[in-house]
């Protein structure tokens, strides 16, 4: 059965993931399963949405810190100016040269579960050129379905009105719902999971809290940038790897009792004047959003939760490993104090910084820069340095043993202190 994912009533499952800032594009017609399994090899195959999403890689370092102890490990496949007849990948080759070419580099990568985003490319050619769009895509998914059952539609967003003299996407829109149309559909047919975000729409737009008129997700109405691939990670990743439930420590310092979710605590003192504790997350927190330059900012999700009934009245310094996080009351402690999670924002950075790091080397190991050297029409020259690319893989496995241990949660101490 087709999992059919839009807006609206998928948005309360987006405002729990996100902490408060509901992510556009999903919406459930049953109840949300994971697609991502233990040990699985995760692919990204598209075009240049999928491309330049490395460059900072929010969705990738997202479904990392969800996964860190599940052997998950991704490959991104997409290439910029792509469709999904594989014409980009062609080089100096044919269109069928391309096609064989991502079959090819599809089937090396192993995967167990494929994101699909095509179509986005295709719709200039409007509606026209959806048969054979339908006719390409159905033979993709042929090769596919050879080596998993498990295929992600990703639907291409639309494009961004940005200020002239940038022309007007209207007419390109248009033509675009007629593709994503086309996807779902064919996605339905073949049992495959369909996910329509499109956060360039008004009401995604303002749900992330971004005026209408503010080009925030792109950078120039087409190509995203950090802002937009940031606002667009959480509500993937839920759609992929299911909902996860917000942090949050209870302590009830009469009772010495303590309810969490998403966290194992270990309370050292519990007193009405001074509460210490440890904490280990269950998974990292998400990424800092990003600097821009253009528009409002986007305020971090408050997604950790530290409540504490029973002290006494006064003002109380929430240390954590030693440094001072905040100066509170107990008021504010009796009713839930939100907390950024700037503990363990360093970690995350690093992650991430890593993340991005092996998907340049996967991205020489699978397109080196000199292929017409080492592998087409010039090869007669430097071929026999084509034995150096698959020595790329152990770099790429090295780096994927950092990130899982780097994706693990460390223990943090906590400590509240009464002021005098």
């Amino acid at each position: 059965m087709i999992r059919n994912l839009s807006y609206r009533t998928f948005l309360l499952h987006m405002v729990l993931i996100s902490g408060g800032l509901p992510v556009p594009g999903f919406a459930q017609q049953e109840s949300l399963k994971r697609l991502i399994r233990d040990g699985d090899r995760v692919v990204f195959l598209g075009a240049t949405f999928l491309e330049r999403m490395q460059d900072a890689n929010y969705l990738e370092t997202e479904l990392t810190s969800r996964i860190p102890q599940r052997g998950v490990t991704f490959r991104n496949l997409g290439w910029s100016g792509d469709t999904v007849g594989g014409i980009a990948r062609a080089v100096f080759g044919t269109p069928e040269q391309g096609f064989v070419r991502l079959t090819k580099d599809l089937s090396g990568t192993r995967p167990t579960v494929v994101v699909l985003c095509y179509g986005g490319n295709e719709a200039h050619a409007g509606p026209a050129g959806l048969p054979e769009f339908e006719s390409k895509t159905g033979k993709l998914l042929e090769n596919l379905e050879k080596l998993t059952s498990r295929i992600v539609f990703l639907a291409p967003s639309s494009q961004e009105q940005r200020p002239a003299p940038l022309p007007s996407p209207a007419t390109y829109n248009n033509h675009l719902k007629t593709y994503v149309q086309s996807l779902r559909r064919i996605a339905g047919e073949r049992g495959h999971v369909f996910l329509g975000i499109d956060p360039i729409a008004s009401l995604a737009r303002e749900d992330l809290g971004l005026e209408k008129s503010t080009p925030a997700l792109t950078e120039n109405g087409l190509h995203y940038g950090d802002r937009g691939y940031w606002a667009l990670a959480p509500g993937i990743a839920a759609a992929l790897d299911g909902p996860l439930p917000a942090w949050s420590v209870t302590l009830d310092v009469k009772e010495q009792k303590k309810v969490v979710l998403g966290v194992t605590v270990t309370t050292k003192k519990l007193a009405p004047d001074h509460v210490a504790f440890s904490a280990v997350s269950s998974r990292l927190p998400r990424p800092r959003p990003p600097r821009i330059f253009d528009g409002p900012p986007i305020a971090a999700p408050q997604t950790r939760t530290l409540k504490v009934v029973g002290l006494q009245s006064g003002s109380y310094k929430l240390m954590i490993d030693g440094k001072v996080a905040q100066v509170t009351t107990a008021g504010k402690l009796a009713s839930g104090l939100s907390l950024s999670g700037n503990w363990e924002q360093a970690q995350v950075a690093q992650l991430r910084k890593l993340i991005v790091a092996k998907n340049k080397l996967y991205f020489h190991r699978y397109r080196p820069q000199n292929e017409t050297y080492l592998f087409l029409f010039r090869k007669r020259e430097q071929g026999n340095n084509a034995v150096e690319i698959p020595q790329f893989d152990p770099l790429v496995e090295a780096a994927e043993k950092k990130i899982a241990l780097l994706a693990q949660p460390k223990l943090h101490l906590f400590e509240l202190v009464r002021q005098k």
